[in-house]
C-alpha cells in the first residue's frame, strides 16, 4: 500500500492569494492522480488560524469547506490530523473521531492522533491507552502502521528539542515502536522544515512529512510516499 502524506497547506490564509491557492491545490491533485496512492494522511493545519485568514473567511470551520470539496474528488480515503483549536468541530466535520484508526488493508493500518495537552504536545493517558491497543492490535495481525500528529515525534528534523517543541513521547512506548515487528511510520508536521532525509531507529522511521511554501517563497516544497509493504519512504518535490 502507498500512503502519500501531505501537511501545511494553510489554506485561506492571508498570506496566499485565492488565485495562488487554487493553483497550488489543482497541482496536489495533479500530483495524486500521477502518484495514484491507496490512501492520503493529511497531518493538519489545513486553514489558518483565525488571526490569518481571509476577510470572506468568518472562521476555520468555515474555511475546510473548499478542503473537502477539493478532495471529494478523490475516490481513496484521507486520514485526517486534527489541531487542539479544531476540537470544538473536528467530529461534525470528518465524521470521525479526532483519534482514529483507519485500517487501509489486511497489512496496513493509519492512526491519528489529536494530542491535547501543553499545546498538543503530549498525549493524555487515555490517547495513549487508544494507541498502545491499536499497536497491540497491528502486532498480533502483522500489519505496518503509519502514525500521524500534527506536532512531529522527537528527531524528526535537526531542530532542537525543548520545552513545547517536539511531542512528548513516553520512553516505553518509544522502545516499543523501535522494536515492533512490522515497519512503523511517525509523520508529523508543524514546522514547515526544509527537507530532510527521515531518521530510522530500528522498525520506526520519524520523518517531518511534507512542507509547502506561500506564494512570496521559492523554497523547498516536497511529498512523502510511504510504502508500507517494503518499508521504504520516497521523497517527491514537485513544482507547486
Amino acid at each position: 500500500m502507498k500512503v502519500l502524506v501531505i501537511s501545511d497547506l494553510h489554506l485561506c490564509d492571508t498570506r496566499n492569494s485565492p488565485d495562488f491557492e487554487a493553483r497550488r491545490l489543482e497541482k496536489l491533485a495533479e500530483f495524486i492522480r500521477a502518484c495514484a496512492p491507496d490512501a492520503v494522511l493529511n497531518l493538519g493545519d489545513t486553514v489558518s488560524r483565525r488571526a490569518f485568514l481571509r476577510p470572506e473567511f468568518p472562521s476555520e470551520a468555515e474555511g475546510f469547506r473548499g478542503y473537502l470539496a477539493w478532495r471529494s474528488k478523490f475516490d481513496i480515503p484521507f486520514a485526517e490530523c486534527g489541531i487542539t483549536r479544531e476540537l470544538d468541530f473536528f467530529s461534525s466535520l470528518f465524521g470521525v473521531e479526532p483519534d482514529n484508526v483507519t485500517d487501509l488493508s489486511p497489512d496496513s493500518t493509519i492512526i491519528t492522533l489529536l494530542p491535547r495537552e501543553g499545546a498538543g504536545h503530549r498525549l493524555f493517558p487515555e490517547q495513549l491507552a487508544f494507541l498502545e491497543s491499536a499497536l497491540e492490535r497491528c502486532r498480533r495481525e502483522g500489519k505496518s502502521v503509519v502514525i500521524g500528529t500534527h506536532v512531529p515525534y522527537p528527531g524528526s528534523c535537526s531542530r532542537q528539542p525543548g520545552p513545547g517543541i517536539f511531542l512528548e513521547i513516553p520512553p516505553e512506548l518509544h522502545e516499543t515502536l523501535i522494536a515492533f515487528p512490522s515497519p512503523v511510520w511517525w509523520c508529523g508536521g508543524h514546522f514547515h522544515w526544509a527537507h530532510e532525509a527521515p531518521s530510522v531507529i530500528g522498525s520506526l522511521t520519524v520523518c517531518i512529512g511534507a512542507r509547502f511554501r506561500f506564494e512570496a517563497r521559492n523554497d523547498t516544497t516536497y511529498l512523502r510516499v510511504l510504502d508500507t509493504a517494503s518499508g521504504k519512504t520516497e521523497t517527491f518535490f514537485p513544482d507547486l
